[in-house]
């Protein structure tokens, strides 16, 4: 295989999607994986679905995704023989994926002490709901439990419960940081002990958040509501044959649309239409009906030829007529003899290393067997760091690219972030208001939390000076990055091939929203659009509503794929010295963690329903309290002798007597897996999570120069033996650090000078 992580040998034993989807994207980089399972198989054999709906453990449709070209052993670890064979295995790994509740492997005599003995350079992947530590590890948890323990499970109609995100997306999140921490780990040096990478699926989801406690806060301050959420505009809306994301990130956006729609008279009722209220229900009763007269491709064409960021809502079904995805081959045919389906390809594309397309997993029943080739020493790193010496050009704009280069900063890489005081980076007027002062762009606290671990830098690029000092820092740059649509790189040569000639060796990860090539490879977009177009909405929302935005997680999801790619693409490099160009196409990652509704159309031919709060396999639900606005999620069981229906009646008749607190703490005191629904402002609090989250040091404080001190999220797992903090340095203000660099390149006192008089460079934007 020709993979940049071939050689490297990895062992699943997992039950979840979480572990088996982190082994999946080793798989997708070209590693050998081999998948322990019982005697009885993987629990996901028999979840389905199956083709023609007929149960068959060997055709699974979910397993036969997340598994494809793994090697399936079957070990019996409750038998001292099977217990001989996975030590065989996991002597000569580099990597063990394990996603049971903590304790598990112990039992097993698989503690890390007991594989320290059998293999002491091994890296120990451990995933859990809320962590192998802290005072909650042992705290019973389910996928919709921990949705609320996190803040996904959002409020969509104020007549009904908040509502989860649907199709099990939530538990790939965990198994994409798993593997992020599986390849951070890798590039440290040995220590003659297991390497121990602690995952906590809840922090994992927290971590995809746009920093609702840095919001809550904020908005505190300003005397407004804590939890403010306008919605976003027009939002999913139908059209004459399905649903249509039109969602206006700019002023101008609104302008457009209104325009577009034949409204102009809205134009300046913006933000009391999307605070809701009568201006709304006008605005919305005027709009309806000429976009019912249209199709969902009219309104898109018409939409983007406007530079409006819209989007078909896509299901199952219609994802895979999608003509992006359908020119650029991304759903490709999988399965055995004698069945087949269609599922989402890699997550990420390489120019010089590609991964030819798995087969299929193995049957059930193999047995185990030696590694196809031995083992080889992995690179590491000086220093207690894993990237310290990696020089990285940051390029980006707004959340997915600077969610990477924010990660790659906290762990040693020097950052340079380029920005402009004609055009500074668009996520510094998230969360910010004009009125607050001369210096209100610095104020965003979803700019800053995705912007700690850099150095500042502004540049006109516009300008030959300007774009002469950018190319010299990408000349002496490991790694560039951007997340640009592709012609804004292209305009200024800032493309991989123009980086190349000036610096052979570099790795460019470009993340363009649609990907840099096919018919949609010019349109604009951000993380709705591509929550929509990927199948994440149609998924999402009650089961008699419309289609719902998760609003949030796709564009740190993005960016965790695109640390995993280009970690392995740094290995590559190490081995070979050869650079290349990455691409990771966000509706292509997005798609990758909602596979179920297209795998499932594809077997069965069936568009999967929403489902709300339910999901097979359990009693659940979201439940009001005695508190004014509290919820409770709780989950149960399913033995199939109650109705669901009625489950929910008799719960809520109790629940709705009860606080929250005391609904969690008697359930959970029963070993049944219950949460409050938090919002923002809980989210620091020892109460509910924030005790766990102290515990494990997921909040660090620093001191902002404008903003003053806050306490910032940190990354989803600790590694251990490992950094001790999860970030370096506070968030830079707009060209804080000109100086600094110019220096750095060689630039006298009197140029730096030069170039701040003709406004190349500065530390305030033009228009404040």
């Amino acid at each position: 295989m020709t993979g940049p992580l071939a050689g490297l040998h990895v062992v699943e034993i997992a039950n979840e999607i979480s572990g088996s989807y982190a082994a999946k994207l080793f798989v997708d980089l070209g590693a050998e994986v081999t998948k322990i399972e019982p005697p009885a198989g993987d629990a996901l054999r028999r979840w389905g679905p199956f083709p023609g709906g007929v149960p068959d453990p060997q055709r699974s449709g979910l397993f036969a995704y997340l598994n494809a070209g793994k090697r399936c052993v079957t070990v019996n670890l409750t038998q001292p023989a099977g217990l001989t064979e996975a030590r065989e295995l996991i002597a000569a790994a580099h990597v063990l994926i394990e996603d049971f509740v903590p304790g598990t492997l112990d039992r097993w005599a698989l503690g890390p002490d007991d594989l320290g003995r059998l293999n002491p350079n091994l890296v120990l992947i451990r995933i859990s709901g809320f962590g192998q530590r802290g005072p909650w590890r042992h705290r019973p948890v389910t996928p919709l439990t921990a949705q609320a323990a996190s803040g996904w499970i959002s409020a969509r109609d104020p007549d009904r419960p908040p509502v989860q995100v649907g199709a099990r997306i939530s538990e790939y999140v965990a198994g994409g940081y798993a593997a992020l921490g599986a390849l951070t780990a890798l590039r440290m040096p040995p220590t003659g002990r297991v390497r121990e990478v602690d995952v906590s699926q809840v922090e994992a989801l927290l971590s995809t958040l746009p920093y609702p406690m840095l919001m809550a806060r904020r908005m505190q301050h300003l005397g407004l509501p804590a939890n403010l959420r306008s919605a976003p505009m027009l939002g999913v809306v139908r059209a004459a044959d399905g649903w249509v994301g039109i969602n206006c990130l700019t002023g101008q956006h609104w302008l457009d649309v209104c325009a577009m729609l034949g409204l102009p008279e809205y134009g300046e009722h913006q933000i009391a239409i999307m605070m809701g209220g009568p201006e709304r229900d006008e605005f919305f009763g005027k709009a309806e009906p000429v976009l019912s007269q249209q199709t969902v491709e009219e309104i898109v064409e018409l939409a983007q030829a406007l530079r409006i960021p819209a989007a078909p809502v896509n299901d199952g079904a219609t994802v895979l007529d999608c003509p992006q995805y359908a020119e650029r081959g991304f759903f490709v045919q999988s399965g055995g003899p004698g069945w087949s389906f269609r599922r989402p390809g890699p997550p990420f594309r390489f120019s010089k290393t590609p991964v030819p397309q798995p087969g299929p997993a193995s049957p059930l029943g193999m047995s185990p067997g030696p590694w196809a080739a031995d083992a080889r020493p992995l690179c590491t790193t000086e220093g207690p760091l894993p990237f310290a010496g990696l020089r990285v050009l940051d390029l980006t704009t707004f959340w997915a690219g600077a969610y990477l280069t924010c990660y790659l900063g906290a762990f040693g890489a020097d950052i340079v972030k380029i920005e402009s005081i004609q055009r500074p980076d668009g996520h510094r007027y998230s969360g910010a208001f004009a009125y607050e002062g001369d210096d209100w762009y610095e104020r965003s606290p979803i700019w800053q939390g995705t912007n700690l671990n850099k150095r500042d830098l502004t540049l006109d690029l516009t300008s030959p000076r300007g774009l002469d000092i950018a190319r010299r820092l990408a000349a002496d740059a490991d790694v560039v990055v951007e997340n640009f649509s592709p012609r804004v790189v292209e305009q200024f040569g800032l493309d991989y091939d123009a980086l190349a000639s000036l610096n052979p060796d570099v790795i460019a990860v470009r993340m363009p929203g649609y990907g840099l090539q096919g018919p949609w490879r010019d349109y604009v977009g951000w993380a709705l659009n591509f929550e929509q177009t990927s199948g994440m909405s149609a998924a999402t929302g009650y089961p008699d509503g419309p289609p719902c935005n998760p609003q949030g997680p796709a564009d740190p999801i993005v960016g965790v794929h695109a640390a995993v790619a280009l970690l392995a693409a740094l290995e590559h490099r190490r081995r070979t010295g050869e650079g290349q160009l990455i691409e990771i196409a966000q509706i292509e990652v997005a798609a990758c963690v909602a596979a179920e509704p297209v795998i499932e159309y594809s077997m069965t031919g069936v568009v999967p329903p929403r489902r709300g709060n339910r999901q097979r396999g359990y009693l659940q639900g979201v439940y009001p309290t005695a508190d004014d606005g509290g919820w409770v999620a709780l989950s149960l069981p399913d033995d199939g002798h109650l109705d669901h229906d009625v489950f929910d009646e008799l719960v809520t008749g109790w629940t709705r007597t009860q606080t929250a607190s005391a609904i969690v703490k008697a359930l959970q005191e029963q070993g049944i897996p219950a949460e409050q629904v938090i919002t923002g402002e809980q989210m620091y609090d020892g109460d509910l999570i924030g005790g766990q989250l102290d515990a494990r040091g997921y909040y660090e404080e620093f001191v902002h120069p404008i903003t003053g001190p806050h306490r910032y999220p940190g990354w989803p797992f600790r590694i251990t033996p490992g950094p001790a903090r999860h970030h370096r340095t506070a968030p830079p203000t707009l060209g804080q650090h000109n100086d600094e660099v110019l220096a750095g390149l060689g630039l006298s006192a009197d140029e730096v000078a030069s170039l701040r008089a003709d406004r190349v460079i500065g530390e305030r934007p033009l228009n404040a």
